[in-house]
């Protein structure tokens, strides 16, 4: 044991014309102001593969994408730890091109909304507007989502793999109509629409999680001798933070030659814990700014408010290419796995957290009636906490729909975690490595929407020890996201970083979105 710790610091002076270099960019960008205000996020590798990683990602990363791949030998060592690893990415309502402002932005989705702070001018809705509703388009959707692996172990042996896993993670999703930026009417069939759809959704996830992985004897038994099939599950606890989900269907409905629109509408709210406490709050009569700052303070989302369980499962199907045995090494003779194609399945995010400090339900049934003109509105929302109930108490026409719904509840609720089915192919050929992934959401929500979103990636090594990898996400009706990063590979320690920016497509620009850095992450 003193040898091969001997041998393990010994690796960690590596060579210095690789580690020099390689540290100078580190710094470099851990000073960047994108990286300094934000909080992270997702994997250093498959943010820069696109976001994907059914079939690629090994280690105690896949506990929360594919534990099946625990069972891949792709790193010498039977024990694998990684600490404090994470990245961001945000879709923004409104993009800029210097690396401050675009920090700023992400910084004021994750903040409490104070007065002012979305200020827009006519040239920047007008900006808004032909960003995110070109032609027919009614309604735009943005996301951000954080997370941090907080850290995590693995144990790897011949026929079986077990790993622990914690880690914390923040999402917002919101989807916004045209008719709050503009009073011009859209053609939707027969029908001309003034689009108020806004929706909010907010939700925190602490999660410990242990999986176990290994051959599926049975099945293997039935396939060609030199290939595998792994299965893993990944049971974990969770405790949920601060929860809103705040839907709000509404439009104003022109028919033919009707002299004026109709206006429709239907609302419902659900929430936890300071979410809650401050629409009771503004219900009772006070001013939505002063619910806002009574009820919520900077890190208000992390106080815990519900509990739940769920899990993760996968299965990975190996095929060895060029007749590569090195699947079946055992012991001390056993080897990495390389030039192999994998292909595998995964259902993430199995389960339910129910809620219950401080829960609060809102529904308003549908209706249908006669308003004037409402105007449009002088601020950018982004969904930051409060500016949900801001917005409507600046409505000069809008009925409130927290005002005005009769049916409300103080009762705990359950919630589905954001299930989605994963499936996606690697292909290994040692230097150049090919990824691709296709996942759905089983229903729309803050971490995940319903759209199917395909990730696709690159991996070469020029040198044996540097990967540089580089991929893209592709989704209809989003813009494309680009990624790339890199890092270092050692036989006893990791280092990643990677970065995203947005491609738009009508402008032919790209803004900085995402980051993600991995921690050290040791093999022994």
């Amino acid at each position: 044991m003193t040898k091969k710790l001997q041998t393990f610091f010994q690796a960690l002076s590596f060579r210095r014309c690789i580690i020099g270099p390689f540290i100078g960019m580190v710094m470099l960008l851990g000073l960047s102001p994108i990286l300094s205000f934000a909080q992270p996020l997702i994997g250093a590798k498959n943010l820069a593969l696109g976001g994907g990683g059914t079939a690629y990602l090994t280690g105690v990363e896949a506990n929360f994408y594919n534990p099946a791949n625990l069972m891949i030998y792709d790193r010498e060592g039977s024990i694998h730890f990684s600490v404090a690893s994470g990245g961001f990415f945000f879709e923004p309502v409104l993009s800029d091109n210097e690396a401050q402002q675009q920090a700023e932005n992400f910084r004021d989705i994750f903040s409490v909304y104070r007065p002012g702070s979305q200020q827009i001018t006519s040239d920047q809705r007008d900006a808004i507007i032909r960003e995110n509703y070109l032609g027919s388009n009614a309604i735009s959707q943005h996301q951000a989502y954080a997370e941090v692996l907080l850290g995590g172990i693995q144990w790897q042996k011949a026929d079986h793999s077990f790993s622990l896993v914690a880690r914390s993670r923040y999402a917002s999703r919101i989807e916004v109509g045209s008719g709050w930026y503009s009073t011009d009417f859209k053609n939707n069939g027969n029908n001309s629409v003034r689009d108020f759809t806004l929706i909010r959704q907010n939700q925190t996830l602490h999660e410990i999680s242990f999986a176990y992985a290994r051959e599926f004897d049975f099945i293997n038994g039935l396939l060609p001798k030199i290939r595998k099939l792994y299965i893993g599950i990944a049971p974990k606890f969770i405790i949920g933070g601060a929860y809103s989900n705040a839907v709000y269907d509404a439009r104003y409905v022109q028919t033919g030659s009707q002299p004026q629109a109709s206006f429709v509408d239907e609302f419902s709210y659900r929430s936890s814990g300071s979410y809650s406490d401050m629409v009771r709050t503004y219900s009772s009569g006070a001013a939505a700014q002063q619910a806002i700052n009574n009820n919520l303070s900077d890190d208000f989302y992390l106080n815990p408010t519900g509990y739940g369980f769920g899990f993760d499962f996968g299965l990975t199907y190996v095929i060895p290419l060029q007749s590569n045995t090195a699947i079946y090494d055992t012991g001390k003779s056993r080897r990495t796995v390389d030039q192999s194609l994998r292909f595998a399945f995964s259902v993430t995010d199995l389960g339910f957290i129910t809620y219950t400090k401080s829960p609060f339900q809102i529904y308003k049934e549908r209706q249908s009636q006669k308003l004037g003109t409402e105007g449009i509105i002088n601020s950018k929302f982004i969904g930051s906490a409060g500016q949900y109930l801001s917005i409507f108490e600046n409505a000069s026409v809008l009925p409130n729909p927290f005002l005005t719904s009769t049916s409300r509840s103080g009762d705990s609720f359950t919630q589905t975690l954001p299930t989605s089915l994963n499936t996606g192919f690697f292909l290994d050929l040692s230097r150049i490595k090919i990824s691709g992934d296709l996942t759905l959401a089983l229903k729309d929500n803050a971490f995940k929407s319903t759209k199917l979103t395909g990730h696709f990636g690159l991996e070469t090594h020029p040198h044996p020890n540097i990967p540089i990898r580089v991929g893209t996400q592709l989704a209809t009706g989003l813009p494309i996201h680009l990624g790339l990063g890199t890092g270092v590979e050692t036989r006893y320690w990791d280092f990643f970083i990677s970065t995203q920016v947005l491609v738009k497509s009508s402008s032919l620009t790209t803004e900085l979105i995402g980051g993600a850095l991995a921690g050290l992450q040791f093999h022994l």
